[in-house]
Formats: structure tokens, sequence, C-alpha cells
């Protein structure tokens, strides 16, 4: 009756049915799903992995998601031989390109010679990109630790932490790519106030393993051991990049 219409309706609204969740899984679990140009004109049809084995009843998105993009076995960011993120080994020189049509064909050059990976934003427009973060982030915090008090205890103290370093800027950053946003904003703190740096913490949180240890590896390559940063996994694991 008209109960079961409206259960069968908040299903609906809730969870996806068993043979969408099957077929969305198939194009997004594959490798090729990187590049989707390519994706367009290739008909792919991968054998059912075990995760992709769901409910009669369906999956609620979020769940789909999940095990598609970070199932430890085959989801798209589980692949460690070849992780779907991609990084350049030297920035595009945005001062020699010669308008839009040099940088579009610069780029597609640089993809072509990913293969099947993509490029972050902060990858493509290298440094400068992270540098515009780091100046945020900088001008905020020294914005915090100048701001007026009413309580005059409070301001001995906080004059107090700042000679001896021991106001630590904390940065944190969710899905941190390849270690090039990280790297980048940590080299221009350093640059720009070391004494900030001297006291700074990066805190990397990071769903796949293989992106973790990326980011630690790019962080040590680009700054040495002499910085403080931690990057985790968020179902457990990581370990610190220096300090």
């Amino acid at each position: 009756g008209s109960k079961e219409k409206s259960i069968s309706g908040e299903r609906a609204r809730g969870a996806m049915s068993a043979a969408t969740a099957r077929r969305c899984a198939g194009r997004l679990a594959s490798p090729r799903r990187a590049s989707s140009h390519r994706a367009l004109h290739h008909d792919v049809r991968p054998h059912v992995r075990p995760w992709m084995r769901v409910p009669t009843d369906g999956w609620l998105l979020r769940d789909f998601l999940r095990e598609a993009l970070y199932n430890r076995d085959d989801g798209y960011f589980a692949n460690a031989s070849s992780p779907p993120v991609g990084a350049m080994s030297a920035p595009i020189p945005f001062h020699a390109l010669l308008g839009q049509e040099d940088y579009a064909r610069t780029l597609a050059r640089r993809y072509d010679a990913l293969a099947s990976q993509w490029l972050t934003p902060v990858e493509i427009f290298k440094p400068h990109y992270a540098r515009a973060v780091a100046r945020h982030i900088l001008r905020a915090h020294r914005a915090e630790l100048d701001a007026p008090l009413d309580d005059d205890g409070e301001k001995e103290r906080r004059r107090g932490r700042r000679r001896v370093g021991a106001t630590p800027l904390r940065i944190y950053e969710l899905g941190g790519g390849t270690g090039t946003c990280a790297a980048g904003i940590l080299a221009h703190i350093r640059d720009d106030d070391p004494e900030v740096f001297a006291s700074t913490e990066y805190v990397g949180v990071e769903i796949s393993p293989t992106l973790a240890k990326m980011q630690r590896e790019t962080v040590r390559r680009e700054l040495g051991d002499d910085v403080n940063i931690v990057i985790g996994g968020v179902n457990g694991g990581g370990g610190k990049g220096g300090g």
C-alpha cells in the first residue's frame, strides 16, 4: 500500500540500485577513468571485484564512493604501481609562454608524458599556487599573534611565547596529492619567516597509503629532514617526514 511506496521512495533517494552501483563501479574503478577523453572512446568491461557485490537493495552513495576510490585492493587511489595523481619533474615556464594557445600546447605535452595520470592545479601552477596559499597562511598567523588583547597577563604570555618561538603554526591538509602543495607551502614559510618555520607543524591527512608515502618523499626531497611534518592515513599508519 501507501506505506510500502513511501519506504520504497526513501530507499530510492538514499541508495543506488545494485545494477546502477555495479555499472558505476566498473567505470570509476578502471585506471582508464583518470583520462576521461580516453575512457569515452574505450568500452571497458572489467570483471566484478569482490567489493562490487552490493546488497540487493542497493548502497548508500557515500559507501559506494569510499569503496570505489579507496578500497585497499583495487580502489582508484590504491594503485601503488601507477597512482592516478601525477607530478611534473619541472614547473611550466610561464614567463616564456606566448599566450593561451602556447600554454595549452605545453600542458598537453605534459599530460602526454604522464599517460593516464592527471595533474592538480597546485602541480600545474607550481610553485606559484602553493606560495599564494602560504602567504595567506602567514598573514593569518601573524594577525592572530598581533591581535589586541584586554588581558595584560595574556599579552605578556603571548610576548614570551613569540620570543622563544613557542607559538606553533599548525597546518592541516586533507588529501595532499603527491606532496607538491605541502613542499611549496613549507618552502615559502622557511624562506619568508625562518622563525615561524622553526615552530611550524604540517599535518597531512591522507586516506591513500600510496599517496601518503609520495607526500613524505616529496617533502623530504625538497626540504630535507629539517621540517616537522606528519602524514598519515585516515585508517591508520603514517609517519614523519622529518624533524
